[in-house]
């Protein structure tokens, strides 16, 4: 990591109360970063960064807006653009139009912001959701490498917009060759802070939530739990996060890249996990009526260990219970 880097630099991340935006920012508080915060509070909190409150500049504004887009991106050196419209898989099935609309109208508008306003260093926050249906059809899923998104065939339209985000960001850069890029395919991202509801949150802080509520609501499972995912700890994707920033020192575009810890654990044995997590006696119960469609999904991370010298660390063991204490202090 080079010395001193983030220190006196003016950066603004949008979706700055989100989960990832949030992490990010103490972090980058700390490196001496003069911060600027954007977020709609669509699903962000100021609990999350209420310690930094008075330390940055905060703007609840809607990035569907281009004239705001315009403003914040002004006298700014890096963007880090984290804000995007998001939820649970059955969020994602039930509201297709309405994400892809949202994301792509956010993504296009701050890049054509920042570009009208001469940034010279942009970070994009896709997704693995970007790769095709027929490599995630079977739980013992092939490694899926950065190349193998084209010919483009994801399962959800948020995949499909994040997909448009890289190429609108990357053609950007081609227009203007001042502009430095770096794109990463976050795949599993967890920890504190996230949305723990069962039709817009993820499977680990909605499992938590499940099992520390339990016997008052019942900890109830959409598929067989047989589906196979592999999960990244928050703090190790703020590290890469940061890496690939820096790397646009020496490099024009970085990336993009799978940022995630490549290790592939099944739905059920998670729930498991952290039903011994919480000393319980629980019954899992497995809802088989929701259509499964996305099998499973194991991405290749080698690419960033090869540029950055980066892995992810922590054990899903001990990141488990982190979310869980986590949720638990927000019930």
């Amino acid at each position: 990591m080079k010395s001193n880097f983030w220190r006196g630099k003016k950066v603004l991340i949008t979706g700055g109360a989100g989960f990832i935006g949030s992490s990010l920012a103490h972090n980058l508080f700390l490196e001496g970063a003069e911060l600027t915060l954007v977020d709609n509070l669509e699903r962000g909190s100021l609990d999350y960064i209420y310690s930094l409150q008075s330390e940055v500049n905060f703007l609840e504004l809607d990035l569907r807006s281009y004239d705001e887009c315009l403003e914040v991106t002004k006298n700014i050196d890096i963007v880090i653009h984290l804000a995007s419209k998001v939820g649970g898989i059955g969020f994602y099935q039930s509201r297709p139009f309405e994400v892809m609309v949202d994301n792509i109208n956010i993504d296009s508008n701050i890049i054509k912001a920042s570009v009208s306003n001469g940034i010279k260093r942009f970070f994009y926050a896709s997704s693995a959701h970007v790769y095709p249906l027929e490599l995630q059809m079977s739980p013992e899923c092939p490694l899926i490498s950065e190349e193998q998104a084209p010919p483009a065939d994801p399962e959800l339209s948020y995949g499909w917009a994040k997909l448009v985000g890289e190429k609108t960001l990357q053609f950007a850069a081609q227009e203007n060759p001042e502009m430095r890029i770096a794109m990463a395919r976050y795949v599993g991202i967890y920890g504190k802070n996230q949305d723990f509801q069962l039709e817009t949150g993820s499977v680990i802080p909605v499992f938590s939530h499940r099992a520390i509520r339990y016997p008052k609501v019942p900890f109830s499972i959409w598929g067989t739990g047989e589906e196979t995912r592999s999960y990244c700890f928050i703090d190790d994707a703020i590290e890469c996060t940061k890496l690939m920033i820096e790397q646009m020192e020496e490099q024009n575009v970085v990336g993009p890249l799978n940022v995630g810890r490549q290790e592939l654990t099944k739905i059920k044995d998670i729930a498991n996990k952290l039903v011994a997590i919480s000393g319980k006696d629980v019954i899992l119960e497995y809802d088989e009526n929701k259509k499964t469609t996305i099998w499973g999904q194991l991405c290749d991370c080698s690419r960033a260990k090869e540029l950055l010298g980066w892995e992810a660390k922590t054990s899903l063991e001990d990141g488990l219970k982190v979310v869980y204490e986590d949720v638990k202090s927000r019930i």
